[in-house]
Protein backbone atom coordinates (compact mmCIF):
# COMPACT_ATOMS: atom_id res chain seq x y z
CA UNK A 1 0.00 0.00 0.00
CA UNK A 2 3.05 2.15 1.08
CA UNK A 3 4.51 1.66 -2.39
CA UNK A 4 1.82 2.33 -4.30
CA UNK A 5 1.14 5.60 -3.04
CA UNK A 6 4.80 6.09 -3.34
CA UNK A 7 3.82 5.79 -6.64
CA UNK A 8 0.91 7.64 -7.54
CA UNK A 9 2.68 10.70 -5.63
CA UNK A 10 5.30 10.26 -7.78
CA UNK A 11 3.50 9.75 -11.19
CA UNK A 12 1.38 12.50 -10.00
CA UNK A 13 4.49 15.07 -9.18
CA UNK A 14 6.27 14.17 -12.54
CA UNK A 15 2.54 14.93 -14.72
CA UNK A 16 2.43 18.31 -13.35
CA UNK A 17 5.99 18.55 -13.95
CA UNK A 18 5.73 17.78 -17.71
CA UNK A 19 2.30 19.94 -17.55
CA UNK A 20 4.23 22.84 -16.51
CA UNK A 21 7.01 23.03 -18.72
CA UNK A 22 4.48 22.41 -21.60
CA UNK A 23 2.44 25.83 -20.00
CA UNK A 24 5.82 27.94 -19.85
CA UNK A 25 6.69 26.73 -23.71
CA UNK A 26 3.87 27.63 -25.61
CA UNK A 27 3.01 30.73 -23.41
CA UNK A 28 6.41 31.81 -22.92
CA UNK A 29 5.26 34.96 -25.09
CA UNK A 30 2.76 35.86 -22.48
CA UNK A 31 4.84 34.84 -20.03
CA UNK A 32 7.41 36.23 -20.54
CA UNK A 33 5.57 39.91 -20.97
CA UNK A 34 4.56 39.57 -17.49
CA UNK A 35 7.64 38.60 -15.68
CA UNK A 36 9.61 41.97 -17.21
CA UNK A 37 5.99 43.98 -16.71
CA UNK A 38 6.09 42.82 -12.77
CA UNK A 39 9.87 42.92 -12.34
CA UNK A 40 9.75 46.47 -13.87
CA UNK A 41 6.47 47.44 -11.77
CA UNK A 42 8.48 46.20 -8.40
CA UNK A 43 11.13 48.57 -9.47
CA UNK A 44 8.80 51.58 -9.99
CA UNK A 45 6.17 51.00 -7.00
CA UNK A 46 8.05 53.52 -5.04
CA UNK A 47 8.35 56.64 -7.75
CA UNK A 48 4.78 56.05 -7.88
CA UNK A 49 4.25 55.96 -4.42
CA UNK A 50 5.79 59.04 -3.93
CA UNK A 51 3.99 60.73 -6.96
CA UNK A 52 0.53 59.59 -5.20
CA UNK A 53 1.36 61.39 -2.12
CA UNK A 54 0.30 64.96 -4.20
CA UNK A 55 -1.79 63.49 -7.20
CA UNK A 56 -4.25 60.74 -7.83
CA UNK A 57 -3.09 57.24 -8.41
CA UNK A 58 -3.46 57.12 -11.99
CA UNK A 59 -1.09 60.40 -12.63
CA UNK A 60 1.77 58.43 -10.16
CA UNK A 61 0.99 55.31 -12.45
CA UNK A 62 1.24 57.64 -15.68
CA UNK A 63 4.53 59.39 -14.40
CA UNK A 64 6.59 55.75 -13.20
CA UNK A 65 5.22 54.29 -17.14
CA UNK A 66 6.71 57.51 -18.94
CA UNK A 67 9.85 57.15 -16.80
CA UNK A 68 10.79 53.66 -17.51
CA UNK A 69 9.87 54.39 -21.31
CA UNK A 70 11.75 57.47 -21.61
CA UNK A 71 14.77 55.97 -20.27
CA UNK A 72 14.38 52.55 -22.90
CA UNK A 73 14.29 55.17 -25.49
CA UNK A 74 17.09 56.96 -24.37
CA UNK A 75 19.31 54.05 -24.56
CA UNK A 76 17.99 52.54 -27.59
CA UNK A 77 18.60 55.86 -29.26
CA UNK A 78 22.38 56.01 -27.65
CA UNK A 79 22.66 52.31 -28.78
CA UNK A 80 21.96 53.33 -32.36
CA UNK A 81 23.92 56.14 -32.80
CA UNK A 82 26.86 53.80 -31.95
CA UNK A 83 25.55 51.22 -34.19
CA UNK A 84 25.28 53.77 -37.00
CA UNK A 85 29.66 55.23 -36.42
CA UNK A 86 30.13 51.42 -36.60
CA UNK A 87 28.16 50.97 -39.60
CA UNK A 88 29.93 53.82 -41.66
CA UNK A 89 33.32 52.08 -40.83
CA UNK A 90 32.44 48.76 -41.71
CA UNK A 91 33.92 48.76 -44.96
CA UNK A 92 37.34 49.68 -43.42
CA UNK A 93 36.91 46.98 -40.98
CA UNK A 94 36.18 44.40 -43.60
CA UNK A 95 39.41 45.75 -45.65
CA UNK A 96 41.31 45.29 -42.12
CA UNK A 97 40.04 41.93 -41.36
CA UNK A 98 41.33 40.92 -44.88
CA UNK A 99 44.37 42.09 -44.42
CA UNK A 100 45.14 40.57 -41.14
CA UNK A 101 43.92 37.35 -42.99
CA UNK A 102 46.75 37.64 -45.61
CA UNK A 103 48.85 37.97 -42.71
CA UNK A 104 47.49 34.47 -41.22
CA UNK A 105 48.21 33.11 -44.13
CA UNK A 106 51.54 33.85 -44.12
CA UNK A 107 52.33 32.93 -40.92
CA UNK A 108 50.55 29.30 -41.01
CA UNK A 109 52.31 28.91 -44.02
CA UNK A 110 55.73 29.75 -42.48
CA UNK A 111 55.19 27.57 -39.50
CA UNK A 112 53.45 24.55 -41.14
CA UNK A 113 53.45 22.63 -44.29
CA UNK A 114 50.25 23.99 -45.24
CA UNK A 115 51.04 26.63 -48.52
CA UNK A 116 48.67 29.42 -48.85
CA UNK A 117 46.89 27.78 -52.28
CA UNK A 118 46.28 25.02 -50.03
CA UNK A 119 45.03 27.24 -47.06
CA UNK A 120 42.54 29.03 -50.04
CA UNK A 121 41.39 25.52 -51.41
CA UNK A 122 40.69 24.61 -47.75
CA UNK A 123 38.29 27.64 -47.09
CA UNK A 124 36.54 27.86 -50.32
CA UNK A 125 35.49 23.83 -49.29
CA UNK A 126 34.39 25.19 -45.81
CA UNK A 127 32.87 28.57 -47.49
CA UNK A 128 29.77 27.73 -47.86
CA UNK A 129 29.19 25.82 -44.29
CA UNK A 130 30.70 29.34 -42.57
CA UNK A 131 28.32 31.80 -45.15
CA UNK A 132 25.57 29.17 -44.20
CA UNK A 133 26.14 29.29 -40.23
CA UNK A 134 26.59 32.87 -40.34
CA UNK A 135 23.15 33.46 -42.03
CA UNK A 136 21.37 31.64 -39.80
CA UNK A 137 23.16 32.93 -37.17
CA UNK A 138 22.28 36.99 -38.49
CA UNK A 139 18.87 35.49 -38.93
CA UNK A 140 18.23 34.52 -35.68
CA UNK A 141 19.69 38.02 -34.54
CA UNK A 142 17.34 39.42 -36.34
CA UNK A 143 14.71 37.44 -35.45
CA UNK A 144 15.14 37.94 -31.63
CA UNK A 145 15.46 41.76 -31.96
CA UNK A 146 12.48 41.91 -33.79
CA UNK A 147 10.46 39.37 -31.60
CA UNK A 148 11.55 41.84 -28.85
CA UNK A 149 10.93 45.02 -29.81
CA UNK A 150 7.19 43.61 -30.93
CA UNK A 151 7.21 41.75 -27.41
CA UNK A 152 8.30 45.42 -25.38
CA UNK A 153 5.12 47.29 -26.93
CA UNK A 154 2.56 45.71 -24.28
CA UNK A 155 5.11 46.31 -21.22
CA UNK A 156 4.24 50.14 -20.89
CA UNK A 157 0.83 49.54 -20.84
CA UNK A 158 1.02 46.19 -18.19
CA UNK A 159 3.32 48.38 -15.70
CA UNK A 160 0.66 51.55 -16.06
CA UNK A 161 -2.16 48.97 -15.16
CA UNK A 162 -0.07 46.82 -12.37
CA UNK A 163 0.53 50.03 -10.88
CA UNK A 164 -2.74 51.28 -11.29
CA UNK A 165 -5.08 48.30 -10.08
CA UNK A 166 -2.07 46.89 -7.20
CA UNK A 167 -4.68 47.56 -4.25
CA UNK A 168 -6.57 45.04 -6.01
CA UNK A 169 -4.07 42.69 -6.37
CA UNK A 170 -2.93 43.08 -2.43
CA UNK A 171 -6.93 42.35 -1.72
CA UNK A 172 -6.69 38.95 -4.03
CA UNK A 173 -3.56 37.67 -2.31
CA UNK A 174 -5.14 39.05 1.05
CA UNK A 175 -8.19 37.02 0.49
CA UNK A 176 -5.82 33.62 -0.25
CA UNK A 177 -6.36 33.78 3.20
CA UNK A 178 -3.27 32.51 5.56
CA UNK A 179 -2.89 28.23 5.03
CA UNK A 180 -1.16 26.34 7.52
CA UNK A 181 1.86 26.74 5.32
CA UNK A 182 1.85 30.71 5.13
CA UNK A 183 0.63 34.29 4.05
CA UNK A 184 0.57 34.42 0.60
CA UNK A 185 0.70 37.76 0.81
CA UNK A 186 3.96 38.30 3.21
CA UNK A 187 5.36 35.65 0.07
CA UNK A 188 4.54 38.36 -2.86
CA UNK A 189 6.09 41.20 -0.17
CA UNK A 190 9.22 39.42 0.34
CA UNK A 191 9.16 38.55 -3.78
CA UNK A 192 8.52 42.33 -4.10
CA UNK A 193 11.16 43.66 -2.51
CA UNK A 194 13.71 41.04 -3.31
CA UNK A 195 12.97 41.79 -7.31
CA UNK A 196 13.45 45.69 -6.10
CA UNK A 197 16.44 45.32 -4.52
CA UNK A 198 17.54 42.52 -7.46
CA UNK A 199 16.76 44.78 -10.56
CA UNK A 200 18.37 48.07 -8.99
CA UNK A 201 21.54 46.21 -8.16
CA UNK A 202 21.92 44.64 -12.00
CA UNK A 203 21.51 48.29 -12.93
CA UNK A 204 23.31 49.68 -11.08
CA UNK A 205 26.43 47.41 -11.31
CA UNK A 206 25.89 47.41 -15.29
CA UNK A 207 26.54 51.07 -15.10
CA UNK A 208 29.36 50.82 -13.25
CA UNK A 209 30.74 48.04 -15.12
CA UNK A 210 30.54 50.13 -18.53
CA UNK A 211 31.73 52.97 -17.42
CA UNK A 212 35.26 50.73 -16.45
CA UNK A 213 35.34 48.94 -19.03
CA UNK A 214 34.68 51.75 -21.83
CA UNK A 215 37.36 53.91 -19.98
CA UNK A 216 40.08 50.89 -20.24
CA UNK A 217 39.10 50.98 -23.95
CA UNK A 218 39.36 54.61 -24.45
CA UNK A 219 42.81 54.69 -22.47
CA UNK A 220 43.56 51.17 -25.17
CA UNK A 221 42.57 53.37 -27.88
CA UNK A 222 40.41 51.04 -29.31
CA UNK A 223 37.24 52.10 -31.37
CA UNK A 224 33.82 51.85 -30.40
CA UNK A 225 34.73 51.83 -26.80
CA UNK A 226 32.16 53.32 -25.19
CA UNK A 227 30.05 50.70 -27.57
CA UNK A 228 32.41 47.53 -26.66
CA UNK A 229 31.93 48.81 -23.09
CA UNK A 230 27.99 48.85 -22.21
CA UNK A 231 27.50 46.18 -24.99
CA UNK A 232 30.04 43.94 -22.83
CA UNK A 233 28.09 44.86 -19.37
CA UNK A 234 24.55 44.21 -20.92
CA UNK A 235 26.28 40.62 -21.69
CA UNK A 236 27.39 40.30 -18.27
CA UNK A 237 23.83 39.99 -16.89
CA UNK A 238 24.06 36.59 -18.46
CA UNK A 239 26.21 34.53 -15.91
CA UNK A 240 28.98 32.30 -16.85
CA UNK A 241 28.28 32.79 -20.65
CA UNK A 242 27.90 36.43 -21.21
CA UNK A 243 31.51 36.87 -19.93
CA UNK A 244 32.72 34.83 -21.97
CA UNK A 245 31.14 35.57 -25.28
CA UNK A 246 31.61 39.79 -24.07
CA UNK A 247 34.88 39.51 -23.75
CA UNK A 248 36.10 37.91 -27.35
CA UNK A 249 34.36 40.93 -28.85
CA UNK A 250 36.95 43.73 -27.80
CA UNK A 251 40.05 41.58 -28.16
CA UNK A 252 38.72 40.40 -32.05
CA UNK A 253 38.40 43.95 -32.76
CA UNK A 254 41.92 44.72 -31.32
CA UNK A 255 43.60 42.24 -33.62
CA UNK A 256 41.55 43.79 -36.76
CA UNK A 257 42.05 47.14 -35.94
CA UNK A 258 45.72 47.32 -34.37
CA UNK A 259 48.86 46.40 -35.78
CA UNK A 260 50.30 45.15 -32.34
CA UNK A 261 48.95 42.14 -30.61
CA UNK A 262 49.75 44.01 -27.65
CA UNK A 263 46.17 45.78 -27.48
CA UNK A 264 44.57 42.25 -27.75
CA UNK A 265 46.00 41.42 -24.60
CA UNK A 266 45.07 45.03 -23.07
CA UNK A 267 41.61 44.36 -23.92
CA UNK A 268 41.47 41.01 -22.55
CA UNK A 269 43.08 42.56 -19.30
CA UNK A 270 40.70 45.33 -19.21
CA UNK A 271 37.70 42.79 -19.48
CA UNK A 272 39.76 39.82 -16.99
CA UNK A 273 40.38 43.43 -14.35
CA UNK A 274 36.94 44.97 -14.38
CA UNK A 275 34.93 41.22 -14.61
CA UNK A 276 37.11 40.63 -10.99
CA UNK A 277 36.66 43.75 -9.48
CA UNK A 278 32.73 43.56 -10.55
CA UNK A 279 32.66 39.69 -8.94
CA UNK A 280 34.49 40.79 -6.03
CA UNK A 281 33.71 44.18 -5.47
CA UNK A 282 30.89 46.23 -7.60
CA UNK A 283 28.37 43.01 -7.22
CA UNK A 284 28.72 42.04 -3.37
CA UNK A 285 28.22 45.61 -2.77
CA UNK A 286 25.47 46.70 -4.90
CA UNK A 287 23.69 43.65 -5.57
CA UNK A 288 24.13 41.94 -2.26
CA UNK A 289 22.56 39.08 -1.00
CA UNK A 290 19.44 39.83 -2.70
CA UNK A 291 19.07 35.94 -4.55
CA UNK A 292 20.88 33.91 -2.50
CA UNK A 293 21.41 31.12 -5.34
CA UNK A 294 23.94 28.94 -5.31
CA UNK A 295 26.20 28.22 -8.44
CA UNK A 296 24.88 24.94 -9.77
CA UNK A 297 21.25 25.58 -9.47
CA UNK A 298 22.21 29.14 -10.81
CA UNK A 299 23.43 26.89 -14.14
CA UNK A 300 20.73 24.69 -14.08
CA UNK A 301 18.59 27.85 -14.64
CA UNK A 302 20.11 29.69 -16.83
CA UNK A 303 19.87 26.06 -19.23
CA UNK A 304 16.54 25.55 -18.48
CA UNK A 305 15.23 28.90 -19.03
CA UNK A 306 17.60 29.67 -21.97
CA UNK A 307 16.13 26.53 -23.51
CA UNK A 308 12.60 27.20 -22.70
CA UNK A 309 12.53 30.86 -23.65
CA UNK A 310 15.74 31.74 -25.41
CA UNK A 311 17.71 34.95 -24.47
CA UNK A 312 14.21 36.55 -22.38
CA UNK A 313 15.06 32.81 -20.46
CA UNK A 314 18.42 34.00 -19.42
CA UNK A 315 17.57 37.01 -18.56
CA UNK A 316 15.24 36.19 -16.25
CA UNK A 317 16.16 32.74 -15.17
CA UNK A 318 18.27 34.06 -12.20
CA UNK A 319 15.25 36.41 -10.61
CA UNK A 320 12.91 33.63 -11.07
CA UNK A 321 15.15 31.32 -9.17
CA UNK A 322 15.18 33.89 -6.53
CA UNK A 323 11.56 34.29 -6.29
CA UNK A 324 10.82 30.46 -6.04
CA UNK A 325 13.49 30.24 -3.47
CA UNK A 326 11.32 32.61 -1.49
CA UNK A 327 8.56 30.61 -1.57
CA UNK A 328 10.02 27.55 -0.91
CA UNK A 329 11.68 29.28 2.11
CA UNK A 330 8.01 30.55 3.17
CA UNK A 331 6.37 27.13 2.87
CA UNK A 332 7.52 24.52 5.60
CA UNK A 333 6.38 21.74 3.04
CA UNK A 334 9.03 22.95 0.30
CA UNK A 335 11.86 24.04 2.61
CA UNK A 336 14.49 21.26 1.51
CA UNK A 337 13.87 22.49 -1.82
CA UNK A 338 14.30 26.25 -0.62
CA UNK A 339 17.62 24.76 1.22
CA UNK A 340 18.71 22.99 -2.18
CA UNK A 341 18.71 26.41 -4.13
CA UNK A 342 20.36 28.78 -1.61
CA UNK A 343 23.81 29.38 -1.22
CA UNK A 344 25.95 27.37 0.76
CA UNK A 345 25.05 26.47 4.34
CA UNK A 346 27.20 26.85 7.31
CA UNK A 347 28.41 23.64 9.36
CA UNK A 348 27.86 24.05 13.02
CA UNK A 349 31.32 24.12 13.47
CA UNK A 350 31.74 26.64 11.61
CA UNK A 351 29.09 28.72 13.01
CA UNK A 352 30.53 28.13 16.62
CA UNK A 353 34.05 29.31 15.34
CA UNK A 354 32.30 32.51 13.64
CA UNK A 355 30.79 33.04 17.41
CA UNK A 356 33.83 32.66 19.28
CA UNK A 357 35.53 34.81 17.03
CA UNK A 358 32.81 37.39 16.97
CA UNK A 359 32.46 37.50 21.05
CA UNK A 360 36.79 37.87 20.85
CA UNK A 361 36.72 40.86 18.64
CA UNK A 362 33.82 42.91 20.91
CA UNK A 363 35.57 41.74 23.97
CA UNK A 364 36.73 45.41 25.58
CA UNK A 365 40.29 45.96 26.38
CA UNK A 366 41.71 45.01 29.68
CA UNK A 367 42.58 47.94 32.33
CA UNK A 368 46.26 48.54 32.98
Amino acid sequence: MIQRDGLTRYTLTLLAVMLTITAMYFGRDLIVIGMFSGILTFLLLPLARGVERWTPRWVGALVATLTVVVIVLGLFFFMGWQFSRFGKDLPLLQESVSKKGIEVQRWVEAHTHFSRREQVQWFNEHLADITNWGGKAAMRIFTFTGSALTAMVPIPIFIFLLLLLRDRFRTFFTKLGRTSDGAVLDVMVRISELSRKYLRGILTGMLIFGILASTGFLFLGLKYAVLLGFVIAFLNIIPYIGALVGALLPVFLALITKDSTLYAVGALAVCLVVQFLDNNFITPKVVGSSVSINPLASLAALLGFGALWGVAGMLLAIPITGMLKVVCDSVPSLEPWGCLLGEEIETPKEKRLRIRFKRKSVQPPKSS
